[in-house]
Parts: structure tokens; sequence; C-alpha cells
């Protein structure tokens, strides 16, 4: 039954510690474990401590069935969510049933272990069952939580037991291999949660679109093993392959990742977080908007991150089991094959690790910038008069096209921003575990490059907030140059607006040459970095004598630096790219926080006895909200049904200004406007859409037929 039992080499532990390593699995409360009594560290007390929390959550599935069946909520549906199941869902059951049988097996074989080997035998009969027995949401989140918690603690604990030299015995080498395959279950789970939006909105869908659903991507009907190895993209490329593909090719994309959905569903988070802050008296934080819109995304893919940091960490140890196996005269090839399963293992949960979060950092990238992209536009429409003069087009044109397209980058740099140090502080602990204190003067160099990061850092952030407005500049001269070509060629005077673009386009290159220079500065000395730790920590090894310099040391320590590597080479990158998303987020959310035309103008019913449709009285005006600097002084107007009036006057005398008032785009200081009825604008700027003639007189309405 149970545990690793057999010692792989007498010289690498005390003989005592093998006896209690025999003893452990047979021992339930572990109060026979000799050799100087019981640890945390001890194998026998962690695998009890395990089975601890496997009852803990069994208690806890059953709690939630239980209320299920008092509530009667005791959805079919929600049974057959895994129930629909695939053959891979049906054969991880067997697959934990085949362990249950095993357990109870050992248990007759070893009268000792009999009570573990009850709870063992339960435990994975009640995974089994949670397979495929979820009614409700509660349900299917402790199975979730259950099968990943399990799989992660019994992943970590078989790998300290091989990283210590002893063997697994067939029973646990297969349950560990089934405890994968559980969280790979509960994996697919969660991949499965994120499209059930989608699935419950078919029902409102019309029929007569359904028809271009038969060219959804792929990956909407992936299941667990196609989601994982990316298999839904062979289609598209076979067929890539046999032709040039063109845009009917292209599958199409679910209502979950449409801009309209994302921009929906961000437009309502923005506005609850304005009431609140109105409410509270709070700041404005659009970062903190985009954290709770996107939660489940961004989760989603720090899971994956964090798998990816964990994976590569380990490696170093992995190396040191790997040459201390080579260094022993009677190898057990039960360790070797272990060693090797473990390397692959690793290897494969690396890969597709990185692949799954870097995918799903572009696609919730998409998400983001799409909805942010769509809430700068709606913005615009809505922008009031003070807002247009503090934002020009050519800035908001910057909003959308640089600021919002690097936001969406910003999800794969977050996760390398916490990602990177948890990389560079498992390094630091792999680097003591070998080295111990040889390793502690190393850490003062590491110290001190990264303090001197600090200034760099600040200097980074002003060069790139002044690069900013110095392209907002260029944007703006640009754009009132090409709005005013007519009248400059007639002028001949395009080399003075040449001379000046031109000037404002080196003040934008110096702040620039600045940024990249110090970024320079920050590179040169975080790759200086470990060249300079790995020689002083090899240096203090050996004068403090604190470890061998062996082999397995040796390449170990070698294998930790190059896992160091990337953090430190990464982190003035990741910081240069927060500091960017940062002065992008402020712009952004400085655009979207200004005021609106939120005065609107008085329309009420038409009253029968009254032909009054246009009424102004004692209207005063003003583009700056001030009484003090009006555009309109004391207006009196009104407008009965049938008229046509013409406003005479001057240029700038008001005309456009009185239009304006009374389609509530100027601000009123005082006085009253009121408009019964709808209105029509015609802009005395002359336009024509994108499209035909008839769309143009249609103006988007349908033809009628045997009208026109």
């Amino acid at each position: 039954m149970g545990g690793a039992g057999v010692m792989a080499d007498d010289k690498l532990g005390d003989p005592a510690m093998a006896i209690a390593l025999l003893d452990w699995p047979s021992s339930w409360i572990c109060g026979k474990e000799g050799a100087g009594g019981l640890t945390l560290a001890s194998p026998c007390v962690q695998r009890t401590l395990i089975d601890c929390v496997n009852v803990l959550l069994l208690v806890a599935y059953l709690s939630v069935l239980l209320v299920a069946c008092v509530r009667g909520q005791w959805d079919v549906r929600g049974r057959s969510d895994a129930g629909r199941r695939r053959w891979e869902v049906a054969v991880v059951s067997v697959c934990c049933v085949a362990v249950a049988a095993a357990y109870a097996v050992a248990g007759f074989t070893e009268a000792t272990a009999a009570a573990a080997s009850v709870v063992r035998v339960v435990v994975w009969l009640a995974l089994a069952a949670s397979l495929h027995v979820q009614p409700t949401r509660p349900a299917r989140t402790v199975a979730v939580l259950w099968w990943t918690l399990f799989s992660l603690l019994i992943t970590a604990y078989n790998a300290e037991i091989l990283a210590m030299a002893y063997t697994l015995d067939v029973t646990e080498a297969v349950a560990w291999a089934v405890n994968l395959l559980l969280l790979l279950c509960a994996l697919g789970s969660l991949l499965r949660r994120s499209h059930a939006r989608q699935d419950d909105g078919g029902l409102l869908e019309p029929l007569i679109d359904k028809a271009g659903s038969a060219h959804d991507s792929e990956l909407y009907r992936a299941g667990l093993f196609g989601q994982l190895a990316f298999s839904w993209l062979n289609p598209l490329l076979r067929l890539g392959r046999s032709k040039a593909l063109d845009l009917a090719d292209i599958p199409l994309i679910t209502a979950d990742d449409c801009a309209q959905q994302a921009s929906h569903k961000f437009s309502e988070a923005w506005s609850r977080h304005r009431q609140d802050k109105a409410q509270t008296g709070r700041a404005n934080r659009l970062a903190l908007v985009l954290f709770k819109c996107f939660l489940r995304e961004i989760m989603v893919a720090g899971f994956y991150a964090f798998m990816r940091t964990l994976s590569i960490a380990v490696s170093p140890a992995l190396l040191f089991a790997f040459v201390r196996y080579s260094s022993q005269e009677n190898r057990d090839h039960g360790v070797g094959l272990s060693l090797v399963g473990c390397l692959l293992l690793i290897k494969l949960v690396e890969s597709l690790s990185q692949r799954h979060w870097f995918f799903d950092s572009r696609r919730t990238g998409m998400r983001i910038r799409s909805a942010l992209m769509a809430v700068i536009f709606q913005k615009q429409l809505k922008l009031s008069s003070q807002g247009r003069k503090n934002h020009s087009t050519g800035e908001i044109v910057n909003y959308i096209a640089v600021d919002a397209y690097r936001l969406g980058d910003s999800l794969s740099w977050l996760h390398m921003a916490w990602s990177s140090p948890l990389q560079l502080a498992f390094a630091v602990g792999t680097l003591f575990w070998a080295l111990r204190l040889g390793a502690l003067p190393g850490l003062v160099p590491l110290i001190v490059f990264g303090f001197l990061n600090v200034p760099f850092a600040k200097l980074l952030q002003g060069y790139q907030a002044k690069f900013m407005v110095a392209q907002d500049e260029r944007l703006r001269s640009t754009s009132e140059v090409l709005n005013s070509m007519k009248i400059i060629k007639l002028q001949s005077w395009e080399d003075k607006f040449r001379t000046m673009v031109e000037s404002l386009r080196d003040a934008e290159f110096k702040w620039l040459k600045e940024t990249q220079m110090k970024k320079a500065y920050g590179a040169v000395m975080y790759w200086m970095s470990p060249t300079v730790v790995s020689a002083v920590m090899y240096t203090a090894t050996a004068i403090l004598g604190s470890a061998p310099l062996n082999a397995s040391t040796l390449f170990t320590v070698l294998a930790t630096l190059r896992v160091m590597a990337e953090p430190v080479r990464m982190l003035p990158e990741i910081l240069t790219m927060m500091i960017q998303y940062k002065v992008s987020l402020d712009r952004i959310e400085k655009f979207l926080v200004e005021d609106e035309i939120t005065e609107a103008v008085e329309r009420a019913p038409s009253d029968n006895n009254s032909d009054i449709r246009v009424h102004v009285q004692e209207g005063n005006f003003s583009w700056n909200a001030n009484a003090a600097d009006l555009a309109l002084r004391n207006v009196n107007l009104t407008i009965r049904q049938g008229e046509k009036v013409a406003v005479c006057g001057a240029v700038g005398s008001g005309k456009s200004s009185l239009l304006y008032a009374l389609l509530r785009e100027i601000p009123r200081t005082s006085g009253s406007v009121e408009v019964f009825g709808s209105l029509a604008y015609v802009s005395q700027n002359s336009w024509i859409q994108s499209g035909t003639v008839r769309d143009n007189i249609l103006f988007g309405k349908p033809f009628p037929q045997g009208t026109l």
C-alpha cells in the first residue's frame, strides 16, 4: 500500500529515518514513528495532513449536497454539466475507482494500514462521484477546489519524497497520475464555465442568424484535451496549408469575445463606479474597474502563470536529484524512472501553462482593448464643450490608437510583474538550500542592483509622461494642418507648417531618446547582476565552507542562476511597461471623468391648445459655464408650428451658438429652454457617409419598396 517505503541508498539518511519512513503509511496517527518523534517535516505527518484535508473537503462536499437536497435544488442539468460528460471524464472516474480498489487491497494485506486505507478508499470513491454529481454551483465549486487542492498537495508531497531519494510504490505512483488527471478535469471545468453565459443566451438569438453559428471557431466546441493542446486550430491550419486563406475562411467568434458584450460589461461597471464615487467621494480608479470587470479571466491567466513559475523553479532541484542519482554506485532503476517521469511532467506543465498564459492574456487583452475603444468613442459623443477644449480630436485619436491598444497588451506584463519576483524568490531559496550561508553574500549585489534601479524608474516615469504630452501636441498640430490643408495650399504656407510639425517631432524624439537611454542603463545593470552574484556566492561558499562544491552543487547553482536570469533580465522591461500602462490609464481616466452634456433640453408632449414648438425665455448660455463670459445673453425666442425661421447676422454674432443652445450643446447658466416634439439638425459642414448613394439617402432606415 501506501507511500514511499524503500530507501534508495542507506548513506543518504539516518537508518532510523528509513525505519520511520517505512512505517509512516501504516500509521494513521503516526504515534509510533521512531527516530526522534514527529515533526512537520516528517513524511508521516505530511501524508496524514493531506488525508485530513481530503476528509474536510469531503465533509464540505457532502454538506453542499445535503443543502441542495433540503432546498430542492437537485438539478439534473447540473449533474450532467459533469454528466453530459465526455469520454475523458468517464475514464478519470474509472481510474479513481481503480485507485480506491488498490487501497482496499492494500488495507487487507497490511493490517496496520487498515485505517488509512479505509479513509483513502472513501475519499477516492467520493472523488469519482464528484466528477458526475454536481447539482448546484456551490457543489461544482467545492468539487473543483477539492480536485485542484488534492492534486497540488500530493504532487508537492511526492516531489519531496523523490527529492529525498526515496521511491514510490505502485499504488502511490498510480494515484499520483490520477491526481494529475483530476487537475486537468478542474481546468476543463473552469474552461467550460467560461462559456456558460454564451450557452444560456443561445435561446435569445434569432433563429434566422443561427446558420452563421456553424462557422464559429472550433475553440468553443473543443473538449478539455483539445483546448489544452490547441488542437482546435488544426482545421484552420489544414485549410491554410491547402490554399491561401481569405476572410470567409476565418472562423467567427461568439458573443463572449465580441466587442459589443465587452464594452457593455465595462460601461455598466464604470457607471456603477462613478455613482459609488459620487456618493462616497472616493477617487476614480480605472484600473480597479478593469480588474473587477475581467476578474475571472485575470485569475485564470494568473493560475497559468503560477504553474509555469512553479515548474521552472522546481527544475534546479530536479537537476540536483539527477546528478546525485548518477553519482551513486548502486542505482535503483525505479528512482531513475521516477526522475525521468518527473522531468517529462514538469516540462509538459511548463509548456502548456506558458502557452495558455499568453493565449488567455491576449484574449482578455482583446476584450479590454475593445471595451476601452468603445467607451472612449461613446464618451466623445457626450463630451461637454469644456471637455472638447481640454481634449482635441488628435488627443482622442491617440487615446484609442495608442493608449487603449497598449492596455490590451497589459495583462501578460501584469502577471510578469508578480511572477518574475516570485520566480526570483524561489531561485534564492534554492540557492540557500544548495549553498546555505554561502548564498547570503550573493544577495548583497542583487539588492544593490535593485536599489540602483529606483532612480531610473522615476526618471522613466517622468520621461514617459513628457513623451506622451509631446506626442499629443504633434498629433494635434498635424490634425489641424490636415483639416486646413486647402487654406495652407492657397496661401503657400507649406514650408512654415512643415517646419512647425518637424520641430514638434524633434521635441517628441528628444524624450523618446531619453527614455530609451535610461532603459539601456537599467538593462546593463541587470545583465551584469547574474555574473556578479554567482562570483560572490562561489567565493563566499569556498571561504565559509558551508557546502561542498561538488558536481551536484555546482550544476544546481548554475541552473538556479539561469532560472534567475530571466526575471532579472525582464524586471527593467516590466518596470518600463508598468510605467507606460500607468500613464495610459491616467490619460484615459482623465478623459472618461470629463463632464458630459447632462442638462437635457426640456421636452414635453404637445399641447392641443398650443402651437408653440420652441420657446426660450431669458436664456443665458456660456461655453465655459461661466456667467461672466456669456456666448448668448438674454435670449427670448418663440417658434410656432408651421413657421420657417431664418436667423441672420454677421460672422461671430452667435447664429450657430443659438442652434447649439437648442441642441443643449452649450451649458445654460440661467433661463429656460423648451422644445416640444423632436429635432432634426443638419450641420453646416458638408459630409457624406462611407457607402452607396442609397445608404446616404436612407440613413440606416429600411428601403421603402414602391415609394422611392
